[in-house]
């Protein structure tokens, strides 16, 4: 009973007396932006436009193939191969250029090719979830950022 009482009488007073809180004691600062050499900076855009060459080029040829299977069937079994191959190279291509950028890739490079990624993510899940006036949409925005990373990586 003196047991009970005496956890009454300190919950009470605790509940009187809120704890104050902490003080704040570590201030945490971003580190600052990594600086990279103009050498650094080129090699990287060089790099980032190359994989974009490559990626670019074996999604284009997936999708021709993929649209020429597709001319004579669309449920034939080497139409639904060429649709697999299609998705399967546009996530490998994806993924494979997200391995070549790096800290030091200019902004004017990687935010155009971080859209083209999204672009192409975008149609793949369209074109999975048969929403196709969507998959051509995605398709347009990703068309429409060839141009652009042509135009910033010097290509054709």
């Amino acid at each position: 009973l003196v047991i009970a009482a005496g956890a009454a009488v300190t919950s009470g007073l605790a509940l009187v007396r809120p704890i104050a809180p902490a003080q704040h004691t570590v201030n945490v600062v971003a580190p600052p932006p990594a600086a990279h050499s103009s050498s650094e900076t080129q090699a990287a855009k060089a790099t980032a436009c190359a994989a974009w060459d490559r990626a670019a080029r074996s999604t284009a040829l997936a999708s021709k193939s993929s649209a020429e299977a597709l001319e004579q069937s669309w449920t034939s079994p080497k139409s639904l191969a060429a649709l697999a191959t299609e998705k399967r190279t546009g996530v490998a291509a994806v993924s494979y250029l997200r391995t070549q950028l790096s800290d030091a890739t200019p902004a004017s490079t990687a935010i155009p090719l971080h859209e083209w990624m999204s672009a192409n993510i975008d149609m793949l899940h369209a074109l999975n979830m048969r929403h196709w006036d969507d998959a051509d949409r995605q398709l347009k925005r990703g068309n429409d950022l060839t141009d652009v990373l042509t135009s910033e990586c010097g290509l054709r």
